[in-house]
């Protein structure tokens, strides 16, 4: 079984849930729950980044929660990403030094329907990739983020909640098939270069650590490899996307690991 979490305490998030109940054929099974046929919608009262142990009631087999992003920059974007903290805080939810599984097949699914709906809707303008691993909550069922957002002080067009809530539907009701599973190491928040590798078909990712979370330590790589559900023994590297001593001690840690290694 698959859930769709919606947030009461987020708008975008309870605008798709409305659109998924109004147009895809959810129908009331419970209190705050939805229904389509093996899918479930719920609804939390919490925000969703703080929402320790999500869905574990239901023991699902994914979870994917819609969700509003926040561009102090004011650049629209489709986006999805996996959850965890790569540092010792945790301000946003979860745990620190700690990441919850996630799914590579879910995330390149949902990075591929987002992309799909931002042509076919004429969202022009939009941004769509991956984010790196970031933020909460801390779960035990594999976990992916799919938003759309923009500037703090606005709430996106109508087009991209349908976007969102097309791509959460896709992935909550596909087989999930992808290439290659992978971790990536480097680069920038929007993690372009896997977003670039992932759209191109060359891999998937699960989780992503940026050059500004380095360095990690080798549990932290560990965790990142482990709590992927699809078990990649493939790291990515953003080569210019790392200082030299980062990119020397994760390939030392990934090597002790006896795990293959790319640049890009």
């Amino acid at each position: 079984m698959r859930v769709i979490i919606a947030s009461k305490a987020d708008p975008v998030s309870m605008r798709v849930a409305d659109l998924l109940i109004q147009s895809y054929g959810f129908g009331e099974s419970g209190p705050g729950l939805y229904r389509r046929g093996d899918v479930l919608l719920k609804f939390i009262s919490e925000k969703h980044i703080f929402a320790e142990g999500l869905a574990e009631d239901l023991n699902p087999e994914l979870v994917i929660v819609a969700s509003s992003h926040r561009s102090e920059a004011g650049i629209t974007a489709l986006l999805t990403h996996p959850v965890g903290n790569w540092g010792s805080e945790a301000l946003m939810g979860g745990s620190p030094k700690t990441l919850s599984p996630t799914s590579a097949a879910a995330l390149y699914t949902s990075l591929h329907a987002l992309a799909r709906q931002q042509a076919a809707l004429g969202l022009e303008g939009w941004k769509v990739g991956l984010e790196v691993t970031h933020h909460g909550p801390a779960t035990k069922a594999p976990t992916i983020f799919v938003e759309a957002g923009g500037p703090p002080d606005k709430l996106p067009e109508e087009k991209a909640i349908e976007a969102v809530a097309a791509a959460c539907i896709e992935v909550a009701e596909s087989r999930l098939n992808a290439p290659v599973a992978a971790i990536g190491f480097g680069g920038g928040h929007y993690a372009p270069s896997f977003t670039r590798l992932a759209l191109a078909n060359e891999y998937s990712f699960g989780h992503m650590c940026p050059k500004y979370a380095m360095p990690i330590d080798r549990d932290m790589v560990l965790q990142a490899f482990e709590k992927t559900v699809e078990k990649p023994r493939l790291a990515v590297l953003d080569w210019k996307g790392l200082r030299g001593k980062d990119r020397s001690e994760i390939i030392s840690i990934l090597e002790d690991l006896g795990i293959e290694w790319v640049k890009t």
